[in-house]
């Protein structure tokens, strides 16, 4: 009987391990004591074309390393850390417009839209985007690498509650 018993407690010991986590497709959560934030990183990317490059067939757009999901998961890593879900509650829209030169680095960083009282808020979004450390390969035309600019629309939904 006491083996059954051991049996039994040792065999629904794992049972909360083999728990998994069902994240819906390009949506990512963030929670804490009060609030609670969720950010839809929107892909693909937007892209605008540049004037540089008049035939777009031989064009192919800047692509960070390891494509656009692991560029929405470091970004998400950011924006859990360093935007302050305390301090803002964000519902909506953003667009993040990147201009990537040819080497591969990031040059200007735009969020808009701009929106009354929101001045803190879009710069901590925009110190969390130049936290990512990791390279773009710059967009390739003709065989040459040009400038190039690309947007990321975010859409923020938060709920707060009082404990």
């Amino acid at each position: 009987m006491k083996t059954v018993l051991f049996l039994l407690i040792f065999a629904f010991s794992w049972v909360p391990a083999q728990d998994v986590e069902d994240l819906q497709e390009g949506f990512f959560y963030a929670e804490n004591s009060r609030n609670f934030f969720r950010v839809e990183i929107a892909r693909p990317f937007g892209l605008y074309k540049p004037e540089s490059c008049s035939d777009i067939s031989k064009f192919s757009r800047a692509q960070f390393e390891g494509g656009d999901e692991a560029f929405s998961r470091e970004l998400f890593k950011y924006i859990s850390a360093y935007v302050d879900r305390e301090i803002y509650v964000v519902n909506g829209p953003f667009f993040l417009h990147v201009s990537i030169n040819s080497k591969g680095d990031v040059e200007n960083l735009e969020v808009t839209p701009k929106v009354p009282n929101s001045q803190s808020f879009l710069r901590d979004l925009k110190f969390a985007v130049t936290r990512i450390k990791k390279r773009w390969s710059p967009a390739v035309c003709n065989e040459v690498p040009v400038s190039s600019k690309i947007r990321i629309k975010l859409n923020f939904t938060s709920e707060s509650v009082d404990l």
